[in-house]
């Protein structure tokens, strides 16, 4: 059989040129998706600083009510002076709160969060479970973002359990709780993504709920070529995810 050389020849020239382009793209691919990956890294870096200097700010308040708390032996007479200098620079916390034997006795401020007076922690089966992992773990437990009863905004709950030495004996005095609002947390950090060229979402921890509840989310994030990122918190994990626009 006579072959045909310019065919050949074609045929040849064609699949190196065509492996070459190939080449050519898969390096460049690389090399893009590499230069996504180290920009979303150090993105990440800067939103977890940033996400860990709120929580900072949560778990000092928490501390600095339990210190006080011990300090004036469980009287709560002076607690609306304490939270107002706690709260003092303290941007992105929204409310402190004490829970005698786990039902709500005192906060601050007082107006806008007075609904949840009274509010038993370790009954409400919507926050039960929170609470008692609290408790189990003898240390702050963050959880969020769930709806506030008392004015429906979503927040992030930071407790701490209480125990007061009666006899040479620890017994539960109740919790010391800050709430953070989810766009106190936020806010900051939108821009910041968004002028990278990412979309993005955040994903919380609550016990009391099946799957994990929406912390924030960008307007066009559509989970494609998803980047997830850890965020830990006290006796939790949240789940940060970078989607590149």
């Amino acid at each position: 059989m006579k072959i045909n050389k310019p065919i050949v020849t074609f045929v040849i020239t064609f699949l190196i040129v065509f492996f070459t382009l190939l080449s050519f793209y898969m390096f460049y691919k690389e090399k893009e998706d590499k230069e996504i990956s180290n920009k979303a890294n150090l993105l990440m870096l800067n939103v977890v600083n940033e996400i860990q200097t709120k929580i900072s700010q949560g778990v000092t308040a928490i501390d600095s009510q339990v210190l006080l708390l011990k300090q004036n032996n469980y009287n709560t007479k002076d607690f609306d002076k304490w939270a107002f200098e706690i709260m003092k620079g303290k941007d992105s916390i929204a409310c402190l709160q004490l829970a005698k034997d786990g039902i709500v006795t005192n906060i601050y401020p007082y107006e806008e969060h007075k609904i949840a007076m009274g509010h038993d922690l370790l009954k409400d089966k919507r926050r039960d479970d929170g609470a008692l992992l609290a408790i189990e773990k003898r240390d702050i437990t963050f959880v969020g973002p769930i709806k506030l009863i008392q004015n429906e905004k979503y927040a992030l709950i930071a407790r701490k359990p209480v125990f007061q030495e009666i006899n040479s004996k620890e017994k539960f005095w109740g919790f010391s709780t800050v709430i953070i609002y989810v766009d106190g947390i936020m806010k900051s950090l939108e821009d910041k993504i968004k002028d990278n060229g990412f979309e993005y979402q955040l994903e919380g921890f609550n016990p009391d709920a099946k799957n994990r509840p929406l912390f924030s989310k960008s307007d066009y994030f559509t989970g494609k070529n998803p980047l997830e990122f850890d965020v830990n918190v006290p006796n939790g994990k949240w789940i940060f995810t970078l989607e590149k626009k």
